[in-house]
């Protein structure tokens, strides 16, 4: 299996996986989310460029050895670097997706050098100064996702955060969706270190230091992280685009990945 190790405040073990040739894309996950949240892009980007996607600390296949539980932005920050750094690349396409929007967005600030383009799809500035987080749908989306999850809970965790119709219109998607989530489930303790080191951490004031070109995107129906706040992120970035999908909720890469992959790639083509 694929890993690349090295330290970053400690020892780990990143797994990831890779496709294709070409400029290379990196996509990072978010709070419950493994390397199969990308399942649908991978392909399609792989057709022009390289694409990697790992496992974030705490999810997944990653390992950590001696794991000391801290689940910030900056220390996954690290993580990305020191995977740029072992598979030897310079300068990458960034994408991340919700809780990997904030991993992505403080990647760009402190390492802008390294990006060619900021993808930040389904994200937040920042408690202070976005527009709230669902805390109903969080705890619904949260208890889906625990390693003793009924069937019923995961099936309500996707509904909460899912368009109204996607259930109609990409139902086979939906439920691999489901499947993959129960194939890597995250504990109550995973998640609530993650929900403290994301406390506090805020990206809003910074955003206009930002020199990446950079692609925001949201679903139009996304309940947990408001469309309002890729407008706020958005207009923060100097010359930063916002797409808007239609008919999506906060799983857009699944629920409607072709309008999702041809921003991407439109993008990326500029860049």
């Amino acid at each position: 299996m694929p890993y690349v190790a090295g330290d970053n405040a400690g020892p780990i073990e990143i797994y990831y996986e890779e496709v294709g040739d070409g400029p290379p894309v990196v996509l990072i996950g978010g709070l419950t989310s493994t390397i199969e949240l990308w399942a649908h892009q991978r392909p399609a980007l792989a057709e022009h460029h390289r694409v990697i996607a790992p496992d974030n600390r705490g999810s997944g296949r990653t390992r950590i050895p001696e794991d000391d539980g801290v689940r910030t932005p900056a220390r996954w920050t690290g993580d990305v670097e020191l995977l740029l750094d072992a598979l030897g690349l310079d300068r990458v396409h960034l994408v991340g997706g919700s809780m990997g929007g904030l991993i992505v967005q403080e990647f760009a600030l402190t390492h802008p050098e390294r990006l060619r383009s900021l993808a930040i799809l389904c994200s937040t500035p920042g408690e202070a100064h976005g527009v709230p987080v669902s805390e109903q749908t969080l705890r619904t989306l949260v208890a889906g996702q625990a390693p003793d999850a009924t069937a019923e809970q995961r099936r309500a965790s996707v509904r909460a955060i899912a368009h109204p119709r996607s259930f109609e219109i990409c139902a086979e998607r939906l439920e691999r969706y489901e499947a993959d989530k129960a194939a890597h489930p995250h504990s109550t303790e995973e998640i609530a270190a993650r929900q403290r080191g994301m406390n506090g951490w805020e990206s809003y004031t910074r955003l206009p230091e930002l020199r990446v070109p950079t692609l925001v995107m949201t679903g139009d129906s996304d309940v947990l992280v408001p469309p309002g706040n890729a407008e706020i992120i958005a207009a923060r970035i100097p010359g930063a685009e916002l797409v808007t999908i239609a008919e999506a909720g906060h799983v857009l890469m699944v629920e409607q990945p072709e309008a999702v992959n041809r921003a991407l790639l439109e993008f990326f083509a500029k860049h």
